[in-house]
């Protein structure tokens, strides 16, 4: 009898330990398809007992491959994924995939015809650029292509300007893959009906470059199969149009007739962008003359060994060049450049070169290059020929006017007698008559009273402001009392002269700046030079600022007082890796910058479909560090150039400024020091003196405050997460390492505390982050969690979207968020700061309800993060499984023993 009460009792024992085993194998296997596992039931929904397993309400497992099974409030309902009785294709091609449940055919796909979807016009000119939107329409031989074709870098799409309606001859333009990543993924499934395969919201830009008016005569595409597609499973994939046709993969539409030869642009004929780059090559080149040019936006990362500028004649790049000297004039190895702009000599007339290329010597590699065409005219100044009447009225006359440039044109051996009692150097379109002419100021003119006389001088007219010469048909002496004309030259249409260049490069002395104003004490000062004859301003930022700290000035966003939305302003820093920026900024809202919408502080060139045409108008100057000061030129035209720029006015002007850290990607986030009140500046003072900053005293060393880590119990137990100040260095960015937006999460209380969690374990969060993401995304942080430190899914390229995995979320809930006037600098420790935290929450406000089942499988560190924003989130640290199956397998086991010893 002990000894079957013994087998009795190990038999218990091992039963006990199997109990465990299994409820604990039972935790860490029967996760559902969403992620989530069957621990804690936290509402009053039945479960279901589901072939040895117990699900919970709505969880879901999958049988086999066909076979989905749910758990709905105590009874368990399964589908069954029904495949083609035909298979799709010849039964020895289908392909039998283990993770699919039908039968898998190789793919086809056989394309009818190529549809372009544009109606847009416009007028454009040689040597300009023009940034179009456009939809694209294929229509599929529904017979012979597959029922779905999916996969990654599936299709093509190449778009070119064309002088032939089917796309022949000469392509100008020409752009190899439009498609972004997502669209050359996009999966073709076929639909009952005539439903169309499209792609919407297609950018190109055309370059209209390298011919003439003759030639850019249709906007062309071409459909077709990617260079290296990756269908699913690697499936064979054949590509072709019906007939094996290619005519049927192009489409061309008309551009029109709104092509004009004019060729003058604000910084000269284009000459082209960079192409075959390499080391972040990128930028523009514009031909000032035969032998200048301008580079515009010019990138490079400076990390080849031996690389220069380098010109040849030679069908493409190669080290059979000549060096051209850099912006200094030194032939040393060319640095790092950020978007800068600056003038190049070369060392002969440009239609003795083929190409322009970055070229390393010692790697014999081409970083980048931009062709230059066997037809290309440089800009040059031109002749209009003799000036005045026969008879001659008041003596006027010229031996010849010439157009030196943009600006300024020349007169010749002028004679007037000055006597018109009102007579201005005048400029007009169409007729010379003064109905939309206007006077163009000049130093002889004694501030427009009239014009002196002349006996034969050679006398150059500046036009102000933003006025070109191509904007006039014609230059004239002109009597604005009498109206009558003196004398006037006609200006043709199709110009082709060099742009004006105020003062040759833009040089790395520092300009002296009459005027200034001081926006903080011992802070920030701003100082600035208006040249009314170039139209532009020149600022001179200095302040006590760190690398990597940001100094931004604009036009404010109200003509009645300081504001910070629809702001226009610079943003001058000079990064950790000593490289200085200055970029031109459009404040849509108090937020992180959305780059697919706009939304946000925004760049001008990252405003996507919101700021259409914007671009940075800001050149860089110069930069240094000195003694602690930072001192930052740059020079912005008085005039707005785009749609999201705003003029100087020569007045009273209301401003915003602000100082702030910049973000990883080299972008604003939310300020640290901003005017209290509204601030005027006054651009048209004659001298209002630019006063000298204070030496800094030594920077004091910052601790980042410490944070209690929060280890919350599994649900029904609630985790609060509300959206509250960053604290600054002592806060978020002490703690995390990164820079924010200036807010960030708050859970329980607590600024972004590590939070604890263990596998297996249902937590439960109550989300008060914002949910209303139709008009201001400041007010919209969906809480998520996710395997990406940074968090903000919603900004990312495809691309780092796959990359990521996203473990629970994202859910909103109405706004309900801390706010502080204190500044955090003057809190040693959170608990002293949280004192002065002021909850802020609408009547009944209704958080959004997150639950998150931590999987077996999940890392051992995952972030809790905004999905619309980066950089608001911490870390979470995972442990091991739940101890309750196995506390309680123990407790049985223990006791079987206890029984056991004492038989």
């Amino acid at each position: 009898m002990e000894r079957k009460g013994r087998v009795i009792l190990i038999g218990w024992l091992f039963a006990a330990l199997r109990i465990g085993f299994f409820t604990y194998a039972q935790d860490s296997g029967s996760s559902s398809a969403s992620g989530e596992s069957p621990i804690v039931n936290p509402d009053r929904t039945k479960p279901c007992s589901f072939r040895r397993q117990l699900l919970v309400h709505q969880q879901e497992v999958r049988i086999d491959p066909c076979t989905l099974c749910t758990c709905n409030n105590g009874r368990t309902s399964c589908i069954i994924e029904r495949c083609p009785s035909d298979g799709g294709c010849p039964p020895r091609e289908i392909v039998i995939i283990p993770e699919e449940c039908c039968p898998q055919c190789p793919y086809k796909m056989v394309v009818e015809n190529t549809n372009i979807l544009y109606e847009e016009t416009f007028e454009f000119s040689e040597g300009f650029t023009k940034r179009i939107r456009f939809a694209l329409d294929v229509e599929v031989d529904k017979r012979q292509s597959s029922r779905i074709v999916r996969g990654t870098n599936l299709w093509k799409l190449s778009a070119w300007i064309s002088p032939n309606e089917d796309g022949s001859g000469q392509k100008f333009s020409l752009e190899d893959q439009v498609f972004n990543y997502s669209g050359a993924e996009q999966e073709y499934m076929k639909k009952r009906g005539s439903r169309p395969w499209q792609w919407h919201e297609l950018r190109y830009t055309m370059n209209f470059q390298g011919g003439t008016c003759d030639d850019y005569k249709y906007f062309c595409v071409k459909f077709d199969e990617a260079d290296e597609p990756d269908p699913t499973y690697e499936l064979d994939f054949t590509f072709r149009p019906v007939d094996d046709d290619e005519a049927r993969l192009i489409d061309c539409v008309p551009l029109g007739e709104l092509c004009t030869s004019a060729t003058s642009t604000e910084y000269g004929k284009l000459l082209g962008t960079f192409t075959n780059t390499a080391h972040g090559v990128a930028g523009t080149i514009y031909v000032i003359d035969a032998r200048r040019i301008w580079l515009r936006g010019f990138s490079y990362d400076g990390q080849g060994p031996d690389a220069f500028f380098y010109v040849g004649s030679t069908d493409r790049p190669s080290g059979n060049g000549v060096i051209i000297p850099n912006e200094n004039e030194q032939t040393s190895v060319l640095g790092a450049y950020s978007d800068r702009n600056f003038i190049l000599t070369l060392p002969e007339d440009i239609t003795t070169y083929k190409w322009f290329s970055i070229w390393c010597r010692q790697a014999g590699a081409n970083f980048g290059d931009i062709s230059i065409p066997a037809n290309f005219v440089a800009p040059a100044p031109l002749d209009l020929g003799s000036f005045g009447f026969d008879p001659k009225v008041h003596d006027v006359s010229a031996t010849k006017v010439t157009i030196l440039n943009t600006k300024q044109v020349k007169f010749t051996n002028l004679v007037y007698d000055g006597q018109g009692p009102e007579a201005f150097f005048w400029v007009g379109g169409g007729n010379v008559t003064m109905a939309g002419g206007k006077r163009v100021p000049h130093v002889d003119d004694n501030n427009g009273v009239k014009l002196r006389a002349y006996t034969g001088e050679d006398v150059i007219v500046t036009l102000e402001g933003t006025d070109r010469i191509f904007n006039f048909g014609y230059i004239s002496i002109w009597c604005a009392l009498a109206l009558q004309d003196f004398g006037n030259a006609v200006i043709p249409a199709d110009l082709n002269v060099p742009p004006y260049v105020a003062s040759g490069n833009p040089s790395p002395i520092m300009p002296e700046f009459p005027n200034g104003k001081v926006l903080k004490e011992d802070r920030f000062h701003i100082c600035w030079k208006v040249d009314e004859a170039a139209g532009t301003l020149r600022l001179r930022f200095e302040g006590t600022v760190k690398r990597d700290e940001y100094m931004s000035f604009g036009i404010s966003g109200s003509q009645t007082g300081t504001s910070m939305p629809e702001s226009d302003v610079i943003v001058a820093y000079i990064g950790k890796d000593g490289e200085a920026g200055a970029m031109d900024y459009y404040l849509q809202s108090r937020s992180q910058c959305v780059p697919t919408n706009g939304d946000g502080a925004c760049p001008d060139v990252l405003m996507g479909s919101a700021g259409a045409g914007a671009t940075n108008d800001v050149t860089l100057l110069s930069s240094r560090v000195n003694r602690g000061i930072t001192t930052i030129d740059v020079e912005r035209p008085l005039a707005a150039i785009d749609a999201k720029d705003k003029a100087i006015a020569l007045a009273p002007t209301y401003v915003s400024w602000a100082i702030g850290e910049l973000n990883p990607e080299k972008r604003v986030s939310k300020h640290s020091l901003v005017p209290r009140g509204d601030v005027q500046v006054d651009f048209s003072q004659e001298s209002s003196s630019c006063p000298r900053l204070a030496l800094p005293a030594g920077d004091k060393d910052v601790t980042p405050w410490v944070i209690d880590d929060l280890t919350p119990k599994p649900a029904p137990e609630v985790i609060t997460a509300h959206i509250g100040p960053s604290g600054g260095e002592q806060g978020y960015q002490g703690i995390a390492g990164q820079v924010g937006w200036g807010i960030a999460w708050y859970l329980n209380g607590l600024l972004v505390p590590e939070l604890n969690v263990q596998r297996n374990n249902i937590y439960k969060f109550e989300i008060y982050g914002g949910n209303d993401n139709s008009t201001n995304l400041a007010n919209f942080h969906p809480f998520y969690i996710t395997s990406d430190s940074d968090g903000g899914y919603n900004q990312k390229t495809a691309k780092e979207k796959e990359a990521e995995t996203i473990y629970a979320g994202p859910t909103g809930g109405e706004l309900c968020n801390f706010t502080s006037m204190a500044d955090p600098k003057d809190f040693d420790t959170f608990e002293k700061y949280a004192e002065t935290l002021n909850k802020t929450c609408p009547p009944m406000v209704k958080p959004g309800i997150l639950e998150w089942t931590v999987d077996p499988g999940t890392p051992d560190v995952v972030y809790y993060q905004c999905y619309q924003h980066r950089y608001f989130g911490w870390k979470i640290n995972v442990s091991g499984a739940s101890q309750t199956a196995v506390s309680f397998a123990l407790m049985v086991a223990l006791l079987a023993l206890a029984v056991f010893n004492q038989i």
